[in-house]
């Protein structure tokens, strides 16, 4: 009979079937897992290709996720520096105002005693008034001695005295006295458009001194990004990013952007030393100065303005006034024509004869040749060139003002266009042209020409805010400058 299989439970044959069995099926087990977990790897890093991708074209946003090299990460440092720095994004209050050194107050308290051309005029105002009150006075009597055969043989003949006076006639007088009256009124006038030529030329040299140091300010953003742009350009050379030719134009970049610096800051100094030989104070030590370039008047009507100034310009008052005194003048010379009267009374003592005799007299020149003609021709010549001088004057001021409301106008323009859409506009478009630039999509000079063209932007921003705070000041103070001419 033939062998037939144990299949005892528990015999050894079976036990090792069982074994068997077991060990096959966790082989089976393993592998089944590593297929899976082979597949769900391959499937997991396909699905997260693109976002790495993404991440990789797009400004890093975590730390943890992209390791910067050296030169992006001062990219990034440059482009902050940008967005935060003064002249980027400011408030326009903020862009045209300065908060330290002088006040135009301190600065107007010094020049109204130390400015000459003011001393000047004070003077001439008391001379003016001494030569009214010399005009006023009456002419002095005359006394006379005389004598006759004095001490002739021993004896003592005739002696006695007279005592003359000139008698002003046709109120000359009191026309002499009109007539300096106005010159001390001119005299008046003159120092009172002297403190305003004085105000508006130390208005407009504070205006210019806070437009020097905000374009210095400036040029100083502007010289310290091509630095940085540079040391950009550098250190991405250095990597085999940049061309040695982007090095080349940064360098050349911020050697102009130093040599402007260099020359905005002599310009400094030298508004710096216009503003204090207005005020009289050469010595006077540099200075910053605070205030504003912003004009917050409304904006100003030109017939309105044109009306005002026909009827209150100081230099047409003073026209008009010399006018009125040439009218004046002309009435004392046709007073001329009637002559004054000579008085005179003397007492003549005769000592021999011991008698007294008085003596009077009266004596009229007679207006026969010299009737004063060409005095009066002359005065009246006069009055029609003051008459002449008033239309000059007219012209002359409606010219100068065409010119400077034509400039103010402008500013105005300038300044609400600039507000309202090209600095914003502008610095958007920088802020573009930054993210592209972080994403690779442009390049370093793109950057840099648009940053250029925000610079130019910001300067001709704040000359467009001193044209309009100096056309104001010259509107205003009716077109009065120039204290030390």
């Amino acid at each position: 009979m033939g062998k037939t299989k144990n299949t005892n439970p528990y015999g050894v044959d079976y036990q090792l079937n069982q074994l068997n069995q077991i060990f096959w099926i966790k082989i089976s087990l393993v592998l089944i897992s590593a297929v899976f977990w082979t597949v769900w790897t391959v499937s997991v890093l396909a699905q997260s290709a693109p976002s790495s991708s993404l991440a990789t074209q797009s400004p890093p946003q975590e730390p943890h996720q992209k390791k910067r090299e050296s030169g992006q990460k001062f990219i990034d440092e440059v482009w902050h520096e940008l967005e935060t720095a003064t002249f980027v994004t400011p408030t326009y209050e903020e862009l045209g105002t300065l908060h330290e050194g002088y006040t135009f107050e301190e600065l107007w308290e010094i020049a109204q005693t130390s400015n000459p051309s003011l001393r000047q005029k004070a003077s001439l105002i008391t001379a003016a008034t001494a030569k009214h009150f010399q005009a006023g006075l009456y002419p002095n009597p005359i006394l006379t001695y005389t004598g006759d055969s004095l001490f002739v043989h021993g004896d003592i003949g005739k002696h006695g005295l007279s005592i003359s006076q000139q008698i002003v006639t046709s109120k000359k007088k009191k026309l002499d006295r009109a007539i300096t009256s106005y010159d001390v009124e001119a005299a008046r006038k003159q120092y009172t458009m002297e403190c305003a030529r004085l105000w508006n030329d130390l208005r407009i040299a504070h205006i210019e001194m806070l437009h020097a140091i905000l374009i210095h300010k400036v040029d100083e953003f502007a010289q310290d990004l091509s630095r940085n742009l540079l040391h950009v350009a550098l250190t991405l050379q250095q990597q085999g990013k940049s061309q040695s030719v982007d090095v080349l134009q940064f360098r050349t970049a911020l050697n102009m952007a130093d040599l402007i610096y260099k020359q905005m800051e002599n310009n400094q100094l030298a508004t710096w030393q216009r503003l204090v030989s207005i005020m009289g104070t050469p010595h006077l030590p540099y200075q910053p100065v605070r205030g504003s370039l912003i004009d917050h008047s409304p904006q100003r009507d030109w017939q309105t303005t044109w009306t005002q100034f026909q009827q209150t310009s100081p230099q047409l008052v003073l026209a008009r006034l010399r006018t009125a005194q040439a009218r004046t003048h002309l009435a004392r010379e046709e007073a001329e024509q009637t002559s004054n009267i000579y008085a005179t009374f003397s007492l003549a003592r005769d000592i021999p004869g011991e008698t007294t005799v008085p003596f009077v007299g009266v004596s009229v020149p007679l207006k026969i040749y010299n009737k004063n003609q060409g005095n009066i021709l002359r005065a009246r010549a006069e009055i029609a060139v003051t008459q002449r001088e008033i239309e000059r004057i007219t012209l002359s001021l409606h010219k100068q003002l065409t010119t400077v409301f034509y400039n103010y106008n402008n500013a105005c323009e300038l300044i609400q266009v600039y507000e309202k859409s090209i600095i914003p506009d502008s610095f958007e478009a920088l802020r573009q042209i930054g993210e592209n630039y972080c994403k690779e999509k442009t390049t370093y000079l793109e950057l840099y020409a648009h940053r250029q063209a925000v610079v130019n932007i910001l300067i001709r921003y704040i000359d467009a805010l001193k044209t309009k705070a100096v056309t104001s000041i010259l509107i205003d103070g009716m077109l009065l400058e120039g204290t030390l001419n």
